[in-house]
């Protein structure tokens, strides 16, 4: 049963709003949680604040409701605002912008505006090095309007004891041997960044401190002006406690070896705005300590969170906005985004692109014992992809596009495709090409080496494919063994969505089991399997189309594994081995194998005449891909084309309407009308000439 909530136990109401005062025509209704204002709309909009019995408070205003639960709600608070700068964000703060604390760099120089001298905040200037300390317990949010330039000037809180709001109206510092902006004490602070200006922070000749823009606390960045962070010798922008990207436009530019674009010991959240980090930096290798295979390596990353040192884990969350990583050729094994946690992305335009050489180690060939290559995603636990649009490229030796320890979740079962776009691409070959032996990293054995190989998806533990489109395409031309486009060393499970896959090497590969339930999947390999499991194969639905240079299907019967079809349409072709292994379960869908298929269309009829497949097994060339992974905007381009045909001249066909006895079928088939999906046409009207040849279900 819902009740009005008693507002003089859970609600302090301030008319004046928080201690920072100011006047303007605009009264709204705050709500705080931790120092920071989480909600806020104007009270001429308000409807109702109820409470109910499961603990949660419910805001009621213009048609709309917000709800948290009252132990994430410190206070409710009535303030006058400004009009004028007042960007208003979901869970993001709008502030008072008279009242406030002003300090303007002019070259060598510091000027100070300090309305609260009484109140226990006291900043003096050094020419332009400032320094804050304030020791206020009752001022929240003070407000800092920075402004000015100055080429040796720097902003130091050595004591803080409230979050406070640095709102930048054009302030450009460049330091000397210490960070540009330092927040020495664990506040959070809001990072407002005012229409219209463009903000500048960058170490000129040393840091000694951890980076260029540094807080103990957490760091939120909003408003719609412009920040550029620059760092030569330390992390870029470091939040200790979480760095919140809501709006606004930021770039971040980091140079030093081992560094970090942005740092923080806890979680990224990128919100919304745009934000682009370029990692130029390199990797450094440590022999110094008793590690495993004698090596450490320490990487050069966009975005990093989690501290394994403190026991801390950070995720990295993208809700929205655009996120721009790069990590160029200059960066050898360089990441764009890196946890110590999970990834998930829920929304947003994500752009990832590594260039960097990986490199092998402790010699080379069937002596390499550990390596390196660079990585545009790399989770130490799960990622979950469950919108927005992901673009991965990495094009130096041994590449990878999503690597996680854990396991990879893309989309949720039954919901739209349209809500996920997913492209990797990878072109660089192996760091270490020999052939043979197992495909793995670290080691000491000859058959246990480091290769480096180029992967689009290598996930050490279970692959789900729900919804959602994904496309990955390795576009090696040679080499044995080389690039896999999709590999999961565990279990890999598609439920739905709409998957691409061309490479060279495997184009889908599970080490222990495969299952396909639903879905659209289309598998290419212009050198190897299209799709290989080492253990046992489960087909009960979805549309599969595969190609193989060797074989379309590889199901590991050889090897004991147990292959079942019991559902789906597949269309399997293969080369020098065969199209696929045979089922060896008992109950098993039928299939018909078609002999002397060309490049021209495919007609199958059953004895009643009705069509049942409608297929022109033509060569892709590029990628092959027929979905589109950008939004908006043409498909990815391609490179590297494959064999005419795509395989062998015999075709599998595999459907729930086909049944024991006889179906007729035509190769010299043009087909007018419908649609089409790799070939395989819905929907369209045949022609046929000469006669039918036959094939028998097995």
């Amino acid at each position: 049963m819902k009740k009005i909530l008693n507002l003089s136990i859970l609600v302090t109401i301030l008319m004046a709003g928080l201690s920072v005062h100011a006047q303007s025509d605009t009264r709204v209704l705050r709500a705080h949680n931790a120092g920071n204002v989480v909600f806020q709309t104007p009270s001429s909009g308000l409807d109702s604040i109820k409470a109910d019995d499961q603990g949660y408070v419910t805001i009621h205003y213009n048609d709309a409701t917000w709800s948290r639960l009252a132990t994430q709600i410190d206070s409710l608070t009535f303030a006058m605002v400004c009009d004028g700068d007042s960007t208003i964000i979901a869970d993001s703060v709008q502030f008072d912008t008279l009242g406030m604390i002003h300090i303007v760099w002019n070259g060598n120089s510091a000027s100070i505006v300090n309305p609260y001298p009484s109140d226990s905040i006291n900043i003096t200037a050094e020419g332009g090095h400032v320094t804050v300390k304030s020791q206020a317990t009752t001022l929240n949010n003070v407000v800092y309007n920075l402004s000015g330039t100055s080429s040796d000037g720097f902003l130091l809180f050595n004591k803080l004891s409230t979050p406070v709001i640095l709102r930048m109206d054009g302030v450009n510092l460049t330091s000397h041997g210490c960070a540009a902006l330092n927040i020495d004490k664990n506040q959070n602070a809001i990072i407002h960044l005012v229409a219209g200006t463009t903000n500048t922070f960058a170490d000129a000749d040393s840091n000694a401190d951890k980076a260029t823009l540094y807080g103990k606390g957490s760091l939120t960045l909003q408003g719609s002006g412009s920040l550029s962070v620059t760092s030569s010798f330390a992390n870029g922008l470091q939040g200790k406690r979480g760095v919140y990207m809501n709006n606004g436009s930021v770039d971040v530019l980091v140079t030093a070896d081992t560094k970090k674009g942005i740092k923080t010991d806890q979680d990224f959240y990128m919100n919304g705005g745009r934000l682009q980090v370029t990692a130029s930096g390199s990797v450094v290798i440590d022999t110094s300590a008793d590690y495993e295979t004698g090596y450490d390596f320490s990487y050069c990353t966009g975005i990093k969170t989690g501290d394994i040192d403190e026991a801390s884990v950070g995720n990295i969350v993208i809700n929205g906005g655009d996120l721009i990583v790069s990590c160029p050729a200059t960066n050898a094994g360089g990441r764009c985004l890196s946890s110590d946690y999970d990834i998930i992305v829920n929304g947003g335009n994500t752009t990832l692109t590594t260039a960097g050489a990986g490199l092998a180690v402790g010699g080379t060939g069937t002596n390499a014992v550990d390596g390196y290559a660079s990585t545009c995603m790399k989770a130490d636990s799960n990622i979950y992809i469950f919108g927005g649009s992901l673009d991965a490229r990495s094009t130096g030796l041994g590449g990878r596009g999503i690597k996680a320890d854990g396991n990879l979740t893309v989309g949720t079962v039954g919901a739209d495709d349209d809500q996920i776009y997913v492209y990797i691409q990878t072109s660089g070959n192996a760091v270490n090409p020999v052939s043979g032996g197992n495909h793995h990293w670290g080691g000491t054995t000859n058959d246990d080496y480091f290769k480096g190989l180029p992967k689009c998806i290598k996930i050490e533990g279970n692959i789900y494919f729900n919804s959602g489109h994904v496309g990955a395409y390795c576009a090696q031309t040679s080499g044995d063994p080389n690039g896999e486009a999709i590999e999961s060393k565990d279990s890999l499970f598609i439920n739905g969505g709409i998957i691409e896959a061309n490479a060279y090497d495997d184009a889908l590969n599970a080490a222990n089991y495969l299952e396909i339930n639903g879905g659209k999947l289309w598998c290419y390999s212009r050198g190897n399997d299209a799709v290989d499991c080492n253990g046992n194969t489960n087909i009960t639905g979805g549309l599969i189309i595969v190609k193989g240079q060797e074989v379309g299907i590889d199901a590991g019967t050889d090897a004991g594994g147990r292959f079942s079809i019991t559902g789906g349409t597949i269309i399997c072709q293969g080369g020098n081995m065969g199209a696929w292994d045979s089922p060896n379960v008992s109950g098993y869908q039928k299939y018909l194998q078609i002999s002397n298929v060309g490049t021209t269309g495919l007609t199958v009829k059953n004895a009643s005449g009705d069509v049942l497949f409608m297929y022109l097994n033509t060569a892709p060339s590029g990628n092959g891909f027929i979905e589109n992974y950008t939004d908006p905007g043409a498909k990815p381009p391609g490179g590297g084309g494959g064999p005419g045909g795509g395989g062998s001249n015999t075709l599998i066909l595999s459907s729930p309407d086909i049944s024991s006895g006889t179906y007729q079928y035509w190769t010299n088939s043009t087909f007018s009308g419908g649609t089409s999906w790799h070939g395989l046409y819905f929907g369209s009207t045949p022609s046929t000439s000469g006669n039918a040849q036959s094939a028998t279900a097995r």
